[in-house]
């Protein structure tokens, strides 16, 4: 199991909020999701998943993933 703090670009409300959780829950092996305006705390199970699928996943709702 692993737990990431992921900052992102561009969100400014709710809606961002659910759109980059809906976002996170959709790929495999997410165990549990936190999010805030500006980042979220995501933990994962690194044999269903990495974190550059869940990077992606947030960049394709159209949200800069800071690095």
């Amino acid at each position: 199991m692993a737990s990431v703090v992921i900052k992102i670009n561009g969100m400014s409300c709710q809606h961002c909020v659910a759109s980059v959780g809906k976002a996170i829950t959709g790929v495999g092996g997410i165990k549990k999701v936190d999010i805030s305006i500006g980042s979220a705390y995501v933990e994962y199970d690194e044999s269903m998943t990495k974190l550059e699928q869940i990077e992606a996943a947030i960049e394709k709702e159209g949200y800069k993933v800071i690095k």
